[in-house]
């Protein structure tokens, strides 16, 4: 009945969108992009200013008032804005990097959803020194793919009375159906960071949940675009790239060199076909050194750019969940091209299809790698000659909902090995609050036959107040998709999450999160594999500030023995421990801002005691510095189990236009006692065209020191249209 009242009272207190409706105004002559909105054509656009506050003062006005327009010509669309504050000299902004995470900032996003399906679009983000981020929201924020970067372009300034912008976005950015005239969904939001507070055009209730702000259903409408050009239907992105690679026991670095080449063709008005010839790779960062304190695989993101491209179309598996990695995914992109050490494996091309085509939303995926022998701890590995195939179909029904199909092929050149998968899944979506999902899998392996299949199903109700999540998985013994990320197999698993967020007003919280969540997982005969239940409390401060108090209950069976550390065993059987968990991070709007976490108590059948801590000194606009330092320290009744593992990271950022930028990144991992060390310059010296200059070193330290491979590189990609 509780579920019944908010379901309903999620209708009767609902804002209605549609009131929300703009006109873009046509131009002749393409605007002078330089922050500057003084030309007579902004002055012919109508404008809106009536943002709708969501926090602190949900439905009240914005408090600092903001301007926008809208034009556009054969090429471009066209947004200018005027963020007008009352206290200009407290603005922050202290990001100018592409790509930079802005939440801390001030801020002026735009959200727009070019086929008008009320569930997919386009996002793109600017602050007060022009730095820019953008995304691809699917399916209402559940699945955003942060690593999409669109060819656009922003010029800000700084006034006495705030800072304004303009900004452009060529049509051939933007994917949208062919139609002389268009009625587009689209909504702005903008932040004040030394306020938090949050403001939309379009309003956006909090009981649409923490991410609301991602349900595109609750758009405003653009109208006025008349006879759009898509633009070249040919994009061409090569790239040519040179210096040296050092392998292990080798005295100086080995000249190398190469060229390769993407290419982006429009097949219809909404389709998109994407090639790549020797795919490159050398720009990417290292991933992250991490201690992991179980027994299965870590989750490690994909950051290859050609892969990133459309990845949310390929997203098939357990519901995504913001915080926390992927429980199980049928596809992951980074079985292709990465062995399963991390060792790099040449592509030798590839193609991708991707797009919208009424209802259906298409993708298909084909990559061919390279034969390759390497050393790996005194082994010999061999690896085949292997195709990569993908199948990706959704179809759009109701208003909010999604059902599809994913078929997976992965075939060696070199023998008669393969592996296949299949799935079926679906997301239903009812209101503003309630959903519904799951998926049917299964996977074919000539050495593997019977229990191969895998199934998901879930609810969930996500309001302001009340938030609820059950899902059940079932993952056969044998269900192996080498194409994807599972990390359990033969499992029966349970999640009961249940949760309230008050606002008590008081000790400057604006909101508490109040929990208690389970997970149950078995194995098919019914034996209890593991248990955990955590019960905790999340504090969000007015400031943005946050703390987190938990106490955890674990129960682990095992049937094997566990090796948390190189000769360090810990026993079969069951264990049962509990433990103190809290995390802390400070206002990151502030020039200096630090968070931390520990973990407290039991570990099996001894106890561990970790800390792990971050820094960041944002020393100027230019300069931004973060420290990382994650200590484990166990104490475990068995040979060798009293040790302490240290990883020591830092990250440096020297940002001298939103366009240039040197970034390193340097890591120590004492378990390995390996100094990993990554240095990057990037200069966009045309939007959608880079140049680079890269060195990366992994070098083992101590008495037996020696270095294990170093790469200097300098790369440069082309943008022909």
């Amino acid at each position: 009945m509780i579920v019944l009242f908010f379901f309903a009272s999620s209708f009767l207190f609902s804002l209605d969108s549609s009131e929300c409706e703009i006109s873009a105004h046509r131009i002749s002559l393409p605007i002078n992009l330089d922050g500057d909105l003084s030309e007579s054509s902004w002055k012919e656009a109508r404008f809106i200013n009536n943002l709708t506050q969501r926090e602190p003062n949900e439905g009240a006005s914005a408090t600092e008032p903001t301007e926008i327009r809208i034009l556009y010509d054969n090429q471009y669309l066209y947004i200018g804005v005027v963020c007008f504050d009352s206290q200009p000299h407290k603005i922050v902004a202290n990001e100018m990097r592409r790509d930079s995470e802005l939440e801390d900032n001030d801020y002026f996003e735009i959200f727009i959803d070019t086929f008008h399906d009320h569930r997919n679009a386009f996002y793109f983000i600017i602050n007060p020194l022009g730095a820019k981020r953008d995304a691809l929201i699917r399916d209402e924020g559940g699945s955003i793919n942060w690593n999409w970067d669109g060819i656009w372009e922003v010029k800000v300034r700084r006034t006495n009375q705030g800072w304004t912008a303009e900004i452009a976005i060529p049509f051939y950015t933007l994917r949208f159906k062919k139609s002389q005239n268009q009625t587009w969904g689209i909504n702005f939001g903008r932040q004040v960071a030394r306020k938090r507070e949050e403001s939309y055009w379009a309003p956006i209730l909090r009981d649409y949940g923490y991410f609301g702000k991602y349900k595109i259903s609750y758009c405003g409408h653009l109208t006025g675009l008349e006879n759009l050009s898509k633009g070249k239907r040919v994009h061409l992105m090569p790239y040519l790239i040179g210096g040296g690679v050092q392998e292990e026991g080798e005295e100086s670095l080995n000249r190398s060199g190469d060229l390769g080449i993407d290419l982006k063709y429009r097949l219809t008005s909404d389709i998109t076909l994407d090639m790549t010839i020797n795919t490159d790779f050398a720009q990417v960062e290292a991933d992250q050194e991490q201690f992991n304190l179980t027994r299965f695989s870590l989750f490690f993101p994909e950051k290859r750019g050609f892969f990133l491209e459309g990845a949310d179309i390929f997203r098939a598996g357990e519901r995504y969940r913001e915080h926390e990695p992927p429980s199980s995914l049928f596809f992951f992109s980074r079985t292709i091209g990465l062995s399963e050490d991390g060792a790099e494996i040449p592509i030798i091309g590839g193609a991708r299809v991707t797009g919208k085509a009424g209802g259906y939303t298409l993708g298909i995926l084909d990559i061919l790698t390279d034969r390759i022998s390497y050393m790996e701890d005194d082994e010999q590995v061999d690896i085949e000659k292997t195709n990569f195939s993908v199948f990706r179909l959704k179809r759009d029904f109701l208003d909010k909902s999604t059902v599809g199909v994913m078929f997976l092929s992965k075939d060696s050149l070199d023998s008669p090995s393969y592996n296949r998968g299949a799935a079926f899944d679906f997301n239903l979506a009812f209101g503003q609050s309630l959903q519904m999902g799951g998926f049917a899998a299964r996977t074919f392996s000539p050495e593997l036959k019977g229990n191969d299949w895998a199934a998901y199903l879930d609810f969930l109700y996500n309001s302001d107040f009340l938030g609820i999540d059950v899902s059940y998985t079932d993952i056969g013994e044998n269900f192996n998709s080498e194409m994807g990320f599972i990390p359990r197999e033969d499992i029966r698993k349970l999640r009961a999450n249940f949760g309230i967020g008050p606002r008590p007003n008081i000790l400057n919280i604006r909101q508490t999160f109040l929990f208690n969540n389970l997970t149950y997982i078995e194995n098919h005969s019914g034996q209890l594999e593991s248990r955990n239940i955590t019960t905790g409390m999340f504090n969000l401060f007015q400031d943005g500030s946050y703390l987190f108090l938990g106490y955890v209950r674990n129960y682990e069976y095992l049937d094997e023995e566990f090796e948390i550390k190189e000769d360090v065993f810990i026993p079969i059987g069951v264990h049962r421990f509990n433990q103190l968990v809290s995390f802390f991070e400070s206002d990151k709007s502030k020039k200096i801002a630090f968070g931390g976490s520990m973990n407290r108590g039991q570990f099996f059948n001894g106890n561990l005691f970790r800390v792990s801590v971050n820094g960041f000194l944002k020393l100027s606009k230019n300069l931004n510095l973060q420290l990382i330092y994650d200590r484990n320290r166990f104490d475990l009744p068995v040979k060798g189990g009293k040790f302490t593992i240290n990883i020591v990271a830092s990250r440096v950022i020297c940002s001298f236009t939103p366009d240039l930028f040197a970034k390193a990144f340097v890591q120590w991992n004492d378990e390995e006692d390996i100094f990993i060390s990554n240095f990057l310059i990037r200069w966009i010296y045309k939007p959608g065209a880079s140049i680079y200059f890269i060195y990366n070193e992994s070098r083992h330290l101590g008495l037996e020191g020696y270095l294990e491979d170093r790469v200097v590189m300098f790369k440069v990609n082309f943008l022909f249209n």
